[in-house]
């Protein structure tokens, strides 16, 4: 599920400011390479693991962990994890899980709309 009203879109933040946002928040950077990043939250439901997912991709002409690198970042999604190496970008959130989600959400548009 893409949250594709999110203010997210085309934010761009330094590498360093974004990592401590994202951790702040309770996010780990989950997969990374030298132009880009995804920043995750793990759900655990029923034994199904979900995440809440934010890529970004650096944008000048540093490297991911250069603290200079700049970060253009996406819309934040919610997927399900597959057993081993699958994920479900199609994947509705929980019952349980929506009012969290929802509110990561709005917290990550706050944090990064005044950071």
């Amino acid at each position: 599920m893409f949250f594709r009203d999110s203010k997210t879109k085309g934010v761009q933040k330094e590498f360093k400011d974004l990592e401590a946002i994202m951790s702040g928040l309770g996010f780990f950077r989950g997969a990374w390479d030298y132009t880009k990043a995804t920043y995750d939250i793990k759900y655990t439901v029923d034994e199904v693991d979900y995440y809440l997912r934010l890529r970004a991709v650096v944008v000048n002409k540093k490297q991911l962990e250069s603290p200079k690198a700049r970060l253009e970042l996406d819309v934040p999604y919610f997927v399900r994890h597959f057993f081993p190496h699958g994920m479900d970008e199609n994947s509705e959130i929980p019952a349980e899980l929506t009012e969290e989600v929802h509110q990561k959400v709005a917290e990550l548009e706050n944090a990064l709309a005044s950071a």
